[in-house]
C-alpha cells in the first residue's frame, strides 16, 4: 500500500470525515503518488498517527480519502512509566 502524508485536521471541514489530500492543480497534488479511485492507502502524520483509507477523486478534481476507523493506530512508542515512589525513601 502507498503511504501518504496527511493533515488529519481536515477531517472536520466539509466534506466532514474525509481527509483532504489535494486540490486540483495544487502543489500538493503534484506531490501525490499516482492514485486511482477506490485504491487503499495508508495515511500518516509526523506525530505517529496512521490509518488505512480509500482514495476518492471527486467531480471537482479533489483527491480525498475515507479513513477506515477500525485501523487507526499510534506508531509512536509509548514511554515506559516509572515505578511508584515508596514513602519514607
Amino acid at each position: 500500500m502507498k503511504r501518504i502524508i496527511a493533515d488529519f485536521n481536515t477531517l472536520d471541514s466539509a466534506p466532514v470525515d474525509l481527509v483532504k489530500l489535494a486540490a486540483p492543480g495544487s502543489w500538493q497534488e503534484q506531490q501525490l503518488p499516482p492514485l486511482q479511485q477506490g485504491e487503499r492507502v495508508i495515511l500518516y502524520d509526523y506525530d505517529g498517527l496512521e490509518v488505512e483509507a480509500t482514495v476518492i477523486h471527486d467531480d471537482g478534481g479533489w483527491w480525498l480519502a475515507a479513513p477506515d476507523v477500525n485501523t487507526w493506530r499510534d506508531t509512536t512508542p509509548q514511554a515506559t512509566p516509572l515505578p511508584p515512589v515508596e514513602a519514607g525513601r
